[in-house]
């Protein structure tokens, strides 16, 4: 069964928070980092799975891990266009986190990069959920539905980006339906398998 959900005004929020079992996390911007500094606050973990450099224009995710036991802080390192409010999905010891057009997989219980894949596709993603066994990940021009394993199995755009003009939320998940608005106010329904609707 797929949950509902909403996705207006997700550039507001700074924070994210997720919690399953013993665990919770807490994802902010950290942004005093800087690649290579001396000065950078602490972390246990240092993740920079895309290879950026110093000067690159980045976002670095500050991950608080709190497993009842014990505490972990993780740096991801990502891309300038990261959006904090949906950046993540937490599943078991698996905490899945999407910066941009890159999806990492991090192991809570240690930090460890379980895997990660630039996804390509059109313009800036910013948002990620958990539907099924699969992510479906929303961007301003199309969304994309991975795997498990994070490989593409759909993607879809409109005929402009994805945007309500009319106060409309543009991505809306429901029970068996994903509607869209584009900018032009367009409406599209797809089922879960990429196949439009309306």
């Amino acid at each position: 069964m797929k949950n509902c959900f909403q996705t207006g005004d997700i550039f507001r929020a700074k924070r994210m928070e997720l919690e399953e079992g013993f665990c919770r996390v807490v994802i902010t911007e950290d942004s005093t980092y800087t690649i290579g500094s001396a000065d950078n606050r602490y972390y246990n973990v240092v993740l920079n799975p895309g290879g950026y450099r110093r000067g690159d224009g980045t976002t670095t995710l500050c991950i608080d891990i709190d497993l009842l036991i014990e505490q972990l802080r993780v740096a991801l390192i990502g891309s300038y266009h990261t959006c904090v409010s949906q950046c993540a999905v937490l599943e078991g010891e698996t905490l899945t986190v999407l910066q941009n057009k890159r999806v990492t997989q991090l192991r809570v219980t240690d930090g460890a990069l379980l895997r990660s894949v630039d996804i390509g596709g059109l313009g800036c993603y910013d948002a990620i959920y958990q539907v099924d066994q699969a992510y479906l990940i929303c961007g301003e021009i199309e969304i994309t539905m991975l795997d498990a394993g994070l490989n593409r199995l759909w993607n879809f755009s409109g005929a402009d980006i994805f945007a309500s003009v009319t106060g409309r939320n543009p991505v809306e998940l429901r029970e068996r339906s994903i509607v869209l608005y584009d900018f032009a106010d367009n409406r599209y329904e797809l089922d879960y398998d990429g196949n439009a609707i309306s």
